[in-house]
């Protein structure tokens, strides 16, 4: 009892730690903001879905309102991503807090992280991992983002645990969450889905060929996946068509395969394979944790070179492989945040848990070997090992990427802040001035309601018809330029200051 008791504080202390440190880098680096295309859609979507829509009705001139990634198709605006993550999003915005969202399905996530090291081996392996997963750059930059991969992560991982319940149940409830949690996954990003889905199919085939799982169970499976189907409905509902993926109705050219007109500069097997997969694990081994070189990789490899593989290691290595194996039919490279490339960060669990793994099977294996004479034994050369290399990645890789990360791509609050400290009279429009790229817009776009009925609208002044026209479509309201974070009056109508 006294351990299990001990394992719990340990586990909640850890998502604590984790959960603080992702509130504070959403609120002090990324400033509550999105800071890439696809958080600008994202946070778009989830405000819509708190109207109960599904989309909005295309503004009139929809070019001062526009993001790359919120698509106006057939007089209706939406954005281009899955709806899983804004649906999540959307629960957080209702109760004011959308921000918190990420940094809590992160810490929760390390739990879960924690039970299935526990179950799966034992409770220092889980407590570790999640230990790990705390100072791992790219969790604290997924954790504090708006992104979609926390939401992901969540559910694929919620799914790992009802496997794990399942081999001890076999209960038709536990294969029925195991479906409906990898279909949410599904909902939320399709290749992670896929990616941590295969090698679930074949962990259940193998089990129900040694008949340790009736046959039945997968049907159980099968029917969660029915959860799968919001994905093809929602495409109904945002475009008219079950079948029509809105990526295609901003680039033509982003489809999954291989071809001379996929991706933006056609894409081959061989591209594929020795670039992009390449490039991927590349990055990966350099940047996992932060350690140095190909250091991230060291204890992962433990298990498997030393013959101490169990069932459960090579599953999470084939969790890992499958993600790798999806993502090679898609021509995208999706990013890096914090070392670990995002189409990757759904195997965040497996590596989390073979690195523990590594470690303390390192510890049995030192152990009898001895140091100073005897007075030490060589088991404890790991985890100073590890303490080092944490060190180092706290101390000398993260910092760089912290200042990289703060107001990336110019996008910062000054404007929100300039117009929020002026005390506009509302209701009020802002004319945004000097836009040349999406960057320059992102914040206000981001400020502003899906129906353009807030008490402050933000639109980008493309020119002086342009001013004239949104003048007089928002007539009833107080008109301000916006230069930078300097507000002033607009111009009326013949060019002069009111």
């Amino acid at each position: 009892m006294h351990h299990r008791t001990g394992f719990r504080w340990a586990v909640i202390a850890i998502c604590l730690l984790a959960f603080v440190a992702a509130v504070l880098f959403a609120d002090r680096i990324n400033h509550r903001l999105p800071h890439s295309e696809d958080e600008v859609a994202y946070l778009f979507q989830a405000k819509v879905f708190t109207l109960n829509r599904l989309s909005v009705p295309t503004p009139p001139l929809a070019d001062a309102f526009w993001s790359p990634f919120v698509v106006d198709y057939q007089g209706r605006r939406f954005g281009k991503y899955p709806p899983g993550w804004p649906f999540l999003l959307s629960l957080g915005l209702r109760l004011g807090a959308g921000w918190l969202v990420n940094p809590l399905l992160g810490a929760v996530t390390l739990a879960m992280v924690a039970w299935l090291g526990r179950q799966m081996f034992d409770r220092r392996t889980g407590l570790l991992a999640a230990a790990l997963g705390v100072v791992t750059p790219a969790f604290l930059f997924q954790s504090g983002s708006l992104l979609s991969h926390p939401a992901s992560l969540f559910w694929n991982t919620l799914a790992l645990v009802f496997l794990v319940r399942l081999t001890r149940t076999r209960r038709p409830l536990d294969a029925l969450g195991v479906g409906v949690f990898l279909a949410a996954a599904f909902v939320t990003r399709p290749f992670a889905g896929l990616g941590i889905g295969l090698p679930v199919a074949g962990w259940l085939g193998w089990q129900v060929a040694r008949k340790t799982l009736p046959r039945r169970l997968l049907g159980w499976t099968a029917a969660g996946g029915l959860v799968a189907a919001l994905l093809p409905l929602y495409w109904l509902g945002t475009t008219g068509n079950p079948f029509l993926n809105p990526y295609l109705l901003v680039w033509p050219y982003d489809r999954v395969g291989f071809g001379p007109d996929i991706g933006p500069h056609g894409y081959t097997i061989t591209d594929a394979i020795f670039i992009g997969a390449r490039l991927k694990l590349v990055t990966l081994g350099r940047g996992l944790f932060g350690w140095p070189g190909w250091s991230n990789l060291l204890f992962l490899a433990v298990p498997f070179l030393t013959r101490r593989a169990r069932h459960w290691d090579r599953f999470l290595l084939a969790a890992i492989g499958g993600l790798v194996l999806v993502h090679i039919f898609y021509w995208a490279f999706g990013g890096a945040d914090g070392g670990l490339p995002r189409y990757y960060y759904d195997a965040l669990p497996a590596f989390l848990l073979l690195t523990a793994r590594g470690v303390f099977i390192s510890i049995d294996l030192l152990q009898r070997v001895k140091l100073a004479g005897g007075r030490l034994s060589a088991g404890i050369l790991p985890p100073v090992l590890v303490a080092l290399l944490t060190l180092y990645s706290l101390g000398w890789t993260l910092p760089p990427l912290l200042v990289a990360q703060k107001d990336k791509y110019g996008i910062t609050p000054a404007p929100l802040e300039a117009v929020r400290r002026a005390g506009l009279p509302a209701p009020a429009l802002v004319l945004v001035q000097d836009v040349r790229r999406w960057t320059d817009f992102a914040a206000a776009f981001s400020a502003n309601s899906p129906l353009l009925d807030g008490p402050v609208v933000y639109a980008i002044d493309w020119g002086p018809d342009y001013h004239r026209a949104l003048q007089a479509l928002f007539k009833d309201r107080a008109c301000f330029e916006l230069h930078g974070d300097t507000l002033v009056p607009c111009r009326n109508q013949n060019g002069g200051r009111p």
